[in-house]
């Protein structure tokens, strides 16, 4: 749990410690299911403004339900969600208002209306959209349905950002994409970060996660087993992916560990 100033860490720069700031997103001690069955359990993790943190796991590890939990969509069985170091609002629709965007797997458009239309219903403005994702200009009086799937992530990207939120939330933004979309999609999270938002983004490939994050967390069965900057698990990619990504890694885990231990 942040307790900002208070805590400091050291700056790589100057080599005296700095204060950290207050997580724009935490969990803490998080246990969440669906009726009496746990899916998480005493997880703990924080996202930090300007920064990405990549949530790394293979299919059924919890990282969906990570990002709902976060989001508000899942009640806690026990443990807590702050949002810039205070409990955060109960419900999605709350928490959006207090600045939280949740991009989720299926994506979020509006396929009957066109680019601009869906530009329109979100909290940005048109021009901040197409600062972020100027692609989408040649496509703002195309009909939805009939850009690509590419496309369409782009549109839900720019839109949620267009809104400045401080948190972000993103549900595997990337999958099955074209090389050129997923860099164009990363940058858009890149200069996000870089202007104060904090991102937390779902992946299930670890090279693609480490090309744009400041720190990566690796959840398996509901708890957090891995953890650390993008440089430090930049050297342990095959093993993450081989021990804890792959669908037939059954090797037990001993419990939560530090990328530094």
């Amino acid at each position: 749990m942040s307790d900002a100033g208070d805590r400091a860490v050291p700056d790589p720069l100057r080599g005296a410690a700095v204060p950290e700031a207050t997580a724009a997103i935490e969990a803490v001690d998080l246990e969440v299911g669906y009726g009496h069955l746990p899916v998480l359990r005493g997880l703990s993790m924080a996202v930090r403004p300007g920064e990405i943190v990549s949530l790394l796991g293979a299919n059924g590890a919890g990282k969906t339900t990570t990002l709902l939990a976060l989001a508000g969509v899942l009640s806690p069985i026990s443990g807590s969600v702050l949002m810039s170091g205070r409990p955060a609002p109960v419900g999605l629709h709350r928490r959006a208002a207090a600045g939280l965007a949740l991009i989720c797997e299926d994506r979020s458009v509006f396929m009957g209306l066109t680019c601009r239309e869906n530009l329109r219903l979100g909290r940005g403005s048109i021009e901040d959209s197409l600062e972020l994702m100027p692609d989408l200009e040649p496509l703002l009086d195309r009909k939805v349905g009939l850009m690509s799937g590419g496309e369409q992530q782009m549109l839900t990207l720019a839109r949620a950002l267009a809104g400045r939120p401080s948190v972000l939330l993103a549900d595997e933004l990337t999958l099955g994409l074209a090389p050129l979309i997923v860099a164009r999609l990363l940058a858009c999270l890149r200069t996000a970060a870089d202007r104060g938002v904090g991102v937390l983004i779902v992946e299930e490939r670890a090279k693609r996660a480490l090309q744009v994050s400041d720190r990566v967390c690796v959840l398996r069965r509901g708890e957090i087993v891995m953890e650390g900057t993008a440089v430090e698990m930049s050297s342990r990619v095959a093993e993450i992916e081989a021990s804890y990504l792959s669908e037939t890694a059954d090797a037990a885990v001993s419990g939560p560990r530090s990328i530094e231990q």
